[in-house]
């Protein structure tokens, strides 16, 4: 959580120096998420969200403006993402974009935002391309890819793993390490 607020709170702060943002009452952070398509995933993390958003607003939020979240479902479609995020920016004030589960409505987002300029915090789509390939510098990853969360998986399955056998009792386990050449010193 600390992470989405510090996340949030950065971000929202790069953009307040746009006169909109300026202008405006409230920090407005336009959110596309499949919240009928999988619900299970996007409804915990709207309210997420929302719980970061009212603790930085009680803590006077960011430079004295409380932050928003404007909420739209994109049913799991790359079209309707990009339609949403075009009214959010133009029509509802959003000064940046959040959300996706989905990869392909992911890259559909992060292509629209490259293109006009707007600053895209992918939320959960997890393949490289959203940041390498198909990325953009107004593309930014709140998650790790799958291939570091492979990198990090890979190095601890290199790791020696403790072995479990039975003693007498045949409920008491003890675990035994594998043998190692000793060190001379």
């Amino acid at each position: 959580m600390k992470k989405l607020i510090t996340t949030v709170t950065i971000a929202a702060t790069a953009l307040v120096a746009t006169s909109a943002a300026m202008a405006a009452d409230s920090i407005k952070i336009g959110d596309i998420n499949h919240f009928k398509q999988l619900a299970a995933f996007a409804e915990p993390y709207r309210l997420g969200m929302e719980l970061a958003a009212s603790q930085i607003n009680k803590a006077g939020g960011v430079l004295g403006k409380p932050i928003e979240f404007i909420h739209r479902d994109d049913d799991g479609k790359p079209g309707d993402a990009v339609k949403i995020a075009e009214e959010l920016m133009t029509r509802d004030g959003a000064v940046i974009l959040t959300g996706s589960i989905l990869l392909n409505v992911g890259l559909a987002i992060s292509s629209y935002a490259g293109q006009k300029g707007y600053i895209y915090l992918a939320a959960e789509p997890l393949a490289d391309d959203i940041v390498w390939e198909a990325g953009n510098k107004y593309t930014f990853r709140l998650r790790t890819s799958t291939y570091v969360q492979a990198a990090m998986l890979a190095k601890e399955a290199a790791r020696p793993t403790p072995s479990i056998t039975r003693r007498s009792p045949p409920t008491t386990p003890t675990a035994r390490l594998p043998s190692r050449p000793s060190r001379r010193t």
